[in-house]
């Protein structure tokens, strides 16, 4: 038929992009961040029947993210820290803000009593909201800022050599 336009699309055409670092980087981040939403929910309604739920919540964090850090800390950060040193400089701040904030949150409920007091209460719900904040505001601060540099300053092919490396920690992490 003249006139007619046919397009025609070869073998991969409708194929997705390959994946690259900051993808596994933000799957990891909304998996954080659904527990942090139930650690919010129950700090919210906080009393000693919400306590188990709070303990197992930020469990799921710390276990998530363990390999997640390392992914960043020994692949990603050190193959941007010479492209944006100020940046990464922030990002290691954010760290150990987090870490330390997961260190009291720790401490406080490994001691927890079976029949906390209002006093008790009170600190779970500070500590808890101040390492809510701390990781919250560390995954956008990363997203908004470090990954959409990442992904256009890195080329291609080192980022999938810096894929492949966390791939295999995350994979050994998983074991």
């Amino acid at each position: 038929m003249p006139g007619l336009l046919v397009l025609t699309a070869g073998p991969g055409a409708f194929l997705s992009p390959p994946m690259k670092p900051s993808d596994l980087l933000r799957a990891d981040h909304r998996r954080i961040e659904t527990h942090l939403d139930s650690l919010l929910r129950a700090l919210k309604r906080l009393n000693a029947v919400q306590v188990a739920g709070i303990h197992q919540s930020f469990q799921e964090i710390q276990r998530i993210a363990l390999g997640h850090f390392q992914m960043e800390e020994d692949v990603f950060y050190p193959a941007l820290r010479s492209l944006a040193p100020d940046l990464l400089a922030k990002m290691d701040q954010e760290h150990g803000h987090v870490r330390e904030t997961e260190q009291c949150l720790d401490q406080l409920l490994s001691s927890f009593p079976e029949t906390p007091s209002e006093r008790n209460l009170v600190e779970l719900f500070r500590l808890g909201i101040e390492f809510h904040d701390a990781v919250q505001c560390h995954i956008v601060d990363e997203e908004d800022n470090l990954l959409k540099y990442a992904d256009s300053k890195i080329p291609e092919d080192q980022q999938q050599r810096l894929l492949a490396e966390m791939q295999k920690i995350r994979s050994h992490n998983a074991t």
